[in-house]
């Protein structure tokens, strides 16, 4: 009786975790704003390193990569534009997140879990149905559907994770929908996601496909078919709007 109790116990405190760091990603985020003109940060994928992004690096669990382990990619000012105003590295991760990369003899935990949304300043020119929709510049743009109901972080599962960036296309719904990238199920098969207006919650998923096994060490499939998914469906009305 006891052991479950604790259990429960210590995920409701890892979610709680979770959403604060979110909350303080967001005041960091919304900071760079106020002091760019309403610009949003830029989001960019690949393993790019550099000063007109949120945050840089590409995570993997191969030997020796200096990104699994480099806080430099997220609070130094030349790979991070939020990076001045977050005081702790140690925030980018959820608290429920136990992935490690080598490093020499060793292993070390990996120093992010979070992903910032692609509709949230796409620097890069991959399709994902931006023709029809808005990829938002400026904090201002988001006024549909809302601050409140437009997501800029998530949790991204571990074996899912590699560059800074959660990609959700948009062009591709119901019966053609795709996982590009997977959202986290640390929290009891859920996920912390952080929105616009700065709230934060943990949000459920409802779809096996969307929660498969992990397996320790090795990267999942990504952009797989997913079709009418609601899980996918429940992300991307909360990513953009039509133009």
């Amino acid at each position: 009786m006891l052991l479950p109790a604790l259990g429960r116990a210590k995920a409701k405190a890892q979610g709680i975790g979770c959403m604060n760091n979110l909350k303080q990603l967001q005041v960091a985020w919304f900071m760079y704003v106020q002091d760019n003109q309403d610009q949003l940060p830029g989001v960019t994928g690949g393993s790019f390193a550099g000063s007109n992004t949120w945050a840089s690096g590409w995570l993997d669990f191969s030997s020796n990569n200096p990104d699994n382990t480099n806080t430099l990619y997220l609070t130094d000012v030349r790979f991070s534009q939020i990076g001045p105003y977050v005081q702790t590295p140690a925030i980018y991760r959820c608290p429920a997140d136990r992935s490690m990369a080598p490093f020499g003899a060793k292993s070390y935990p990996r120093v992010r879990s979070m992903s910032m949304s692609c509709w949230m300043n796409y620097i890069l020119n991959v399709d994902i149905g931006q023709d029809k929709y808005v990829i938002y510049r400026k904090y201002s743009d988001i006024v549909n559907p809302g601050p409140s109901m437009t997501w800029i972080l998530i949790d991204e599962r571990e074996d899912s994770i590699n560059d800074a960036l959660f990609q959700t296309d948009l062009k591709s719904r119901g019966p053609a929908a795709r996982i590009v990238d997977y959202p986290a199920s640390y929290h009891g098969g859920a996920a912390g996601i952080l929105f616009a207006d700065g709230h934060a919650e943990i949000k459920r998923w409802r779809d096996p496909r969307t929660t498969p096994p992990v397996k320790k060490g090795t990267a999942i499939p990504l952009n797989v078919p997913s079709p009418n998914n609601p899980d996918v469906a429940w992300i991307q009305e909360r990513s953009s709007c039509l133009k």
